[in-house]
């Protein structure tokens, strides 16, 4: 059973989860002004980052019709509604988005409500982040080395990520940092992998709108097509250097 995070623990992680996706978004080269600009966020509490290549950028493989309905309809209202719970309960406010999660789980009420949409916020900021044009495959570098070592090839763990996937209700696959092992590693509904003490690297979105428009209930092409044609290594490959400093 996975033990709870500490507070020093998570602190540390999520610092530094939030500096990678700073500093990716800073100097990725595929980064271009959102169809829509999403709010900017007051404080420190939340953000939404823009959506990191044009709309199109995906196809065939995400069409830009899922795009704009996944993230200008679904994420751009879990940021909104987050920001609307914020500005009616002082409590909340003056938090990041990881000081929330961490805050408010396990609560009741408003800070139930705080918590289920910070993590699906965090969560798809994380989903974008994860995806590229002309990406997918299998990991160079040390993220190859480690995928190897943990799994004994790539192709062992790219059939347990898709099994992990097929075993979802709804929710999301993450390809995590476990100690010094990498781990592909599902969560569902409201929940995210760095409240369980790992380091996110890439995630999945396995909820229907994500895919459904274009693959129907055919699940597991969408997570075959996002494996072999679309996963941002790269990212992961920051995300994995900025852990082991």
């Amino acid at each position: 059973m996975d033990s709870p995070v500490s507070r020093r623990d998570f602190v540390k992680t999520a610092a530094g989860a939030s500096v990678a996706l700073a500093v990716a978004s800073q100097h990725n080269p595929l980064f271009a002004a959102p169809a829509v600009e999403p709010p900017k966020p007051s404080g420190k509490t939340i953000s939404m980052p823009p959506l990191p290549y044009p709309q199109d950028a995906l196809a065939p493989f995400i069409s830009a019709r899922t795009v704009d309905l996944h993230y200008n309809k679904h994420h751009m209202g879990y940021y909104t509604m987050l920001k609307a719970w914020i500005g009616a309960h002082p409590e909340f406010q003056n938090q990041t988005l990881e000081e929330l999660m961490v805050a408010n789980q396990g609560g009741i009420r408003f800070a139930e409500a705080v918590f289920n949409y910070s993590v699906l916020l965090y969560n798809h900021n994380w989903y974008w982040m994860s995806l590229k044009p002309k990406a997918g495959g299998q990991p160079k570098g040390n993220l190859a080395g480690l995928v190897n070592g943990s799994y004994g090839s790539y192709q062992a763990f790219r059939k347990q990520f898709i099994e992990e996937a097929m075993q979802l209700g709804v929710g999301w696959v993450w390809v995590v940092l476990d100690g010094k092992a990498i781990k592909a590693y599902r969560s569902e509904y409201h929940e995210t992998p760095l409240l369980k003490g790992y380091v996110p690297l890439l995630t999945v979105d396995v909820w229907e709108h994500a895919y459904y428009m274009d693959y129907q209930n055919e699940r597991q092409k969408y997570v075959e097509a996002v494996l072999d044609n679309l996963l941002n290594w790269d990212f992961a490959e920051t995300r994995l250097a900025a852990a082991q400093k």
